[in-house]
């Protein structure tokens, strides 16, 4: 089920009374609350505008089920399982789960020049580097800045699996957004096995790594764009989303 909706409360965002799967709903006679099949789902019931409210929470928890926020729309979800999604988008420092890993963008860093610690490979299709291979140097060419996204994930499954980021998969988007409305593809992932896959990572298992960018002087970066994913080819894609306005 998903709702749109232009208000919330402190209380969290409300629908009107809602009458699912057998579910049945009704107003007590006193202390103004809604029922759902004999037990008290919500207290919190509010009048506007002639209709009647309540929290869209109190009514998903009564049905075992959770509410998540998707853009500009609501979702009503089954709650638990290991492919509930949850937030896609947030800012520096949040953690943002797709149901399978867990990103989070710790630090955003400019730099003149960046060393590769493991050893990893720069596959730059974009031609804004150059590469001292021997040195394991990477700088900026001319006219350009090195942006470096020092990011985390987490294994959020039960099973082990690895991160896929394989530059030359045109199914993966991930890319540094300017509020010009262009993007730049990464130059580098500096863990071992990049720019291509990590190695393997166990339940609940962290990865830390940067990614790296090359961009003009002056361009105003706006959000980075992430693609999750395993190496698996049945395995989806999820992109998400990190504002990184300060």
């Amino acid at each position: 089920m998903k709702i749109k909706s232009k208000k919330m409360w402190e209380t969290g965002a409300l629908c009107a009374v809602v009458l699912t799967s057998g579910a049945l709903a009704a107003w007590a006679a006193s202390g103004v609350r809604l029922t759902m099949n004999g037990k008290t789902a919500s207290s919190d019931v509010r009048t506007i505008g002639g209709k009647t409210y309540v929290p869209i929470a109190d009514v998903a928890k009564s049905l075992g089920m959770v509410v998540v926020k998707r853009g500009s729309a609501w979702e009503i979800k089954k709650a638990g399982g290991t492919y509930q999604v949850q937030d896609l988008s947030g800012k520096i420092g949040d953690v943002l789960f797709d149901g399978r890993w867990r990103f989070q963008v710790l630090k955003v860093e400019a730099l003149d020049s960046y060393t590769m610690k493991t050893g990893a490979e720069l596959y730059d299709y974009t031609g804004l580097t150059t590469f001292d291979r021997p040195n394991l140097l990477v700088r900026p060419k001319s006219g350009n800045k090195l942006i470096v996204m020092r990011c985390r994930v987490t294994n959020a499954v039960k099973e082990k699996r690895t991160l896929w980021t394989a530059v030359s998969d045109t199914r993966i988007h991930t890319a540094l957004t300017d509020a010009n409305g262009m993007s730049y593809s990464p130059v580098g992932y500096d863990f071992e096995g990049g720019p291509i896959q990590s190695g393997w990572l166990l339940p609940g298992a962290i990865l830390n790594f940067p990614v790296l960018f090359s961009v003009p002087q002056n361009t105003p970066i706006k959000d980075l764009v992430f693609s999750l994913k395993n190496n698996q080819n049945s395995d989806p894609i999820t992109d998400v989303r990190v504002s990184l306005a300060q």
